[in-house]
């Protein structure tokens, strides 16, 4: 949940896809909490529906979007590739 300038709750369901892109917890798969593991992939398969729905899909946009936020290193990264 996000609060709004209004103080009214705002779900993750009904923000706008870079929001939820923004507040997504990418390390989620790694978490030994099952709430947090379901909580994360639950976000992720909002996200794609949702980034179906404004965009069509993963565009370059999107994909430099996500990638703006996804955690990176050597060893480890959340970081989308372009589907040319």
């Amino acid at each position: 949940m996000v609060l709004a300038m209004s103080n009214k709750p705002v779900y993750y369901n009904d923000l706008p896809a870079f929001e939820m892109i923004k507040q997504h917890d990418f390390t989620y798969c790694m978490s030994d909490d099952n709430r947090y593991y379901e909580s994360g992939r639950r976000q992720l398969e909002l996200i794609n529906a949702a980034v179906d729905k404004e965009y069509g899909g993963w565009t370059n946009k999107v994909v430099d979007h996500w990638n703006k936020y996804a955690p990176h290193s050597d060893e480890m990264s959340w970081r989308k590739q372009y589907n040319n």
